[in-house]
């Protein structure tokens, strides 16, 4: 299995180092897009003891990796690849049926296309905003994410391991906070699960149109529990 970092590196030779460059820094947990704001509902998740060491973390990312092969990963995949966009994006937002999850992936999706358009030329995401704009599209942060890796020129499948791998770094970054948990721990359960990113982008580029979207019930539940938590740090 090759490695994320190997899988760059190896890549970086081939592909525009610049555009791997430039998804290293809009994947970037610092990236002011809004995503620390968001624990896609890891705190329903802490509050209820579900998640409380690193077996447990372990056991929630492999879940949570599963689900998204077939919805924000899968999503992302088929922007990278030039799938319709206004396709994947109405099935996107018809999947993502929480409310705070859904809503949540639209503002961040906003933030992270205005703040990449400050940086440098995307054609591929000022077209979704125009989109987003005229209410053609609602705007989803996973679809964002696949129409810059093909912005960018990277291979796709480096540019969706990078992208999964963001995401699940920020969950363990949440569930340590939340938990609490040493960052050791968090750590060795995030170096656990990304040997099965390779894996998961793979499989993603794989989903038919049909599947897109299934999987991940539980964690709808949990998100919607979220939205009626007494207390509560993260929108989402």
């Amino acid at each position: 299995m090759v490695s994320i970092i190997t899988a760059i590196t190896m890549n970086m030779s081939t592909d525009s180092g610049y555009g791997i460059l430039r998804l290293m820094q809009a994947f970037d947990s610092l990236f002011p897009a809004g995503a620390f704001t968001m624990s896609n509902g890891m705190e329903t998740y802490t509050q209820k003891n579900i998640v409380k060491d690193r077996k447990s973390l372990s056991e929630y990312l492999e879940s949570y990796l599963y689900a998204m092969r077939t919805n924000d990963l899968a999503f992302a995949a088929g922007a990278a690849s030039g799938h319709d966009i206004s396709e994947l994006d109405e099935i996107c937002n018809a999947s993502k049926i929480p409310y705070e999850l859904r809503e949540g992936s639209r503002k961040l999706c906003v933030r992270f296309i205005k703040t990449l358009m400050q940086t440098d030329e995307y054609e591929q995401l000022k077209k979704y905003m125009g989109m987003i704009q005229t209410g053609q599209c609602s705007g989803h942060y996973c679809i964002a994410a696949g129409l810059l890796i093909a912005d960018t020129g990277a291979d796709i499948r480096t540019g969706l391991q990078m992208f999964c791998y963001s995401q699940l770094s920020s969950l363990v970054n949440h569930a340590v906070k939340l938990v609490p948990l040493r960052q050791g721990d968090g750590q060795a359960a995030l170096a656990d699960i990304a040997r099965h990113i390779p894996e998961a982008a793979e499989y993603s580029l794989s989903v038919e149109t049909d599947d897109l979207g299934i999987s991940g019930s539980g964690f709808d539940l949990r998100s919607m529990q979220h939205e009626k938590l007494y207390s509560r740090i993260y929108i989402s």
